[in-house]
C-alpha cells in the first residue's frame, strides 16, 4: 500500500518476474516435483493482486460516496 501514495507505483508485471514466466519455460518449470516453493504456487496471484483489488475497491466506495453526496 505504501507504493500508492508514491509517485512511482509498482508495476505487478515488470517486477513480479510474470513476463519471465512465458519466455524462460514458467510452466514446465512449475509443473516439474522439484521445486521446494511448489505448496504455495497457488497462493501467488492472490498475494499479488490482493492489494491492487483492495485499492480499486476502496476507490470504488469513495467514488460511490462522492456521487451521492453530489445527487443530494
Amino acid at each position: 500500500m505504501a507504493s500508492f501514495l508514491t509517485r512511482h507505483p509498482d508495476n505487478p508485471i515488470t517486477e513480479t518476474g510474470v513476463l519471465s514466466e512465458f519466455t524462460h519455460h514458467g510452466l514446465s518449470s512449475r509443473l516439474s516435483g522439484k521445486r521446494v516453493d511448489r505448496v504455495h504456487h497457488p497462493l501467488d496471484p492472490v498475494l499479488v493482486a490482493a492489494p491492487w483489488v483492495l485499492a480499486a475497491g476502496v476507490a470504488y466506495l469513495a467514488l460511490r460516496r462522492v456521487a451521492g453526496r453530489a445527487r443530494n
